[in-house]
């Protein structure tokens, strides 16, 4: 946009009339982020591989919901059918929120589990990657959002397998931003932190949870909506200049060093 140019900051940030794939809409972040995208005023394909959970979200916002095993190229090819179906031109977005970890250690992985972690992070990506941003090309506009993980940048015990998963999805989605950037698309990727109500463990142990809060810069840990707000702000006009990056929504943990001062000053405190 030209410097000359007035610029309505708030109605760069709104989605209205602009269809959204979201993928993972349960009740944490992919809830979140439905909803975030609904009161921007945008319409949202709820994709989940439970069919209740993709209905409950999709009633919640307003939306459209679908069951599908993103891990299986044919229905991801079914879902953005179906997307084109419903939002026919207006089809302008893409939120990859799938992901579990499988945790273990990396000398007792099997087979089984490697397919599985790399199924339900990497393999998926690619099928979204693959049949899902070229329909965006093909309109010439649009974003895409792939929710990434602290652990695909800094390893995590047990979580080794899950991490080189997630790292792939990070440099996936660079790959995909310079590919389709000629044609108008973005692809940005968020790196999330220690997020709450999340999908992961509903009852964390609270001597554990403390430590982490207290080597946060922010001292909290994060929630669903600070993810699904920078989202938001992803999808939409606002960061229309951003493709490629790798956003982290952590709360300034990925700067510090988990390692204990040797001045003894520092130690006193």
């Amino acid at each position: 946009m030209s410097e000359n140019v007035e610029t309505n900051y708030s109605q760069r940030l709104s989605l209205a009339g602009r269809g959204v794939v979201v993928l993972g809409t349960g009740a944490g972040i992919g809830g979140q982020v439905c909803r975030a995208i609904a009161d921007a005023g945008g319409r949202v394909l709820a994709v989940d591989l439970s069919a209740d959970a993709a209905q409950a979200t999709a009633d919640a916002v307003g939306g459209i919901a679908m069951s599908a095993d993103v891990t299986d190229r044919d229905q991801v090819a079914a879902v953005f059918d179906r997307a084109e179906a419903e939002f026919g031109d207006a089809f302008y977005g893409i939120v990859d929120v799938v992901g579990a970890t499988v945790p273990e250690m990396l000398a007792d992985s099997t087979a089984e589990s490697y397919d599985k972690q790399f199924d339900l992070v990497l393999r998926h990506a690619v099928y979204v990657t693959q049949l899902g941003l070229p329909r965006l090309a093909a309109r010439g506009r649009g974003s895409a959002v792939f929710i990434g993980s602290l652990a695909g940048v800094a390893q995590t015990r047990r979580l080794g397998l899950y991490g080189a998963a997630k790292a792939a999805e990070h440099h996936l989605a660079k790959a995909a931003a310079a590919e389709f950037g000629p044609a108008g698309v973005r692809v940005n990727g968020i790196v999330t932190g220690r997020i709450l109500a999340s999908g992961g463990d509903p009852n964390p142990d609270t001597s554990v949870l403390e430590t982490v809060t207290r080597a946060i810069p922010l001292r909290r840990t994060g929630f669903p909506d600070d993810i699904a707000a920078v989202t938001l702000f992803l999808l939409s006009d606002l960061a229309g200049y951003v493709t490629g990056v790798e956003l982290p929504v952590d709360g300034g943990i990925s700067m510090v060093t988990p390692l204990p001062s040797t001045q003894p000053a520092n130690r006193q405190q």
